[in-house]
């Protein structure tokens, strides 16, 4: 798990170089990416919110167990946003060639490992708690259960939206810097041959 998360980010920027190494596609950008690009930016905000000082940073550890808010109705709203995020990426980028659909493949492998290795540290840390709220709780679909708070968790404090964006300032430095990125070889760099 330690070596795992430790690297996301290192194996979400060598995916996100080899998709840039790809050409563009000549079309315009899909209507999806957009939409795709929105709800995983909304739903990063929604878990940051509900986290609060819950949140493990680049630690491979976890305070508590965060089962309030969007974490009542799906165990993993960050790794579905960053899913999203992807997607949009590739759509942007690719269009709807079958290269997409291998490089969503990829990123989609490499993000259920990483679901499941938490679940797996998460069971360890947290036990029985642990269970009940994963046997009631989808892991990347949402699903409307009856009982939404569990251990006797009502109404815990949100973050801010504002303070949410913050907490995530560098996720989001990123995400423009490559959007931008992106934009220049989609419109601007089509002169290099690659």
């Amino acid at each position: 798990m330690k070596c795992l998360y430790r690297f996301r980010g290192v194996v979400l920027g060598i995916f996100a170089l080899v998709l840039f190494l790809f050409p563009p596609h000549s079309g315009k950008i899909p209507l999806s990416a957009v939409g795709l690009a929105a709800v995983g930016v909304l739903l990063r905000i929604e878990a940051r919110r509900v986290m609060g000082e819950h949140s493990r940073g680049n630690r491979v550890e976890a305070p508590a167990l965060v089962t309030w808010g969007i974490y009542s109705r799906l165990r993993h709203p960050l790794y579905v946003s960053n899913l999203c995020v992807c997607y949009a990426f590739i759509l942007f980028h690719l269009g709807w060639q079958w290269n997409a659909f291998a490089f969503a493949g990829v990123v989609t492998l490499f993000v259920v490992l990483l679901a499941l290795r938490e679940n797996a540290f998460l069971e360890k840390r947290f036990g029985e708690s642990y269970r009940r709220w994963a046997n009631r709780t989808a892991m990347f679909f949402p699903c409307r259960n009856k009982n939404v708070e569990l251990d006797g968790v009502l109404n815990a404090s949100k973050k801010s939206v504002k303070s949410a964006f913050i907490a995530d300032k560098w996720t989001w430095i990123w995400l423009v810097f490559y959007t931008l990125l992106l934009m220049a070889r989609k419109y601007v760099m089509d002169i290099f041959p690659f």
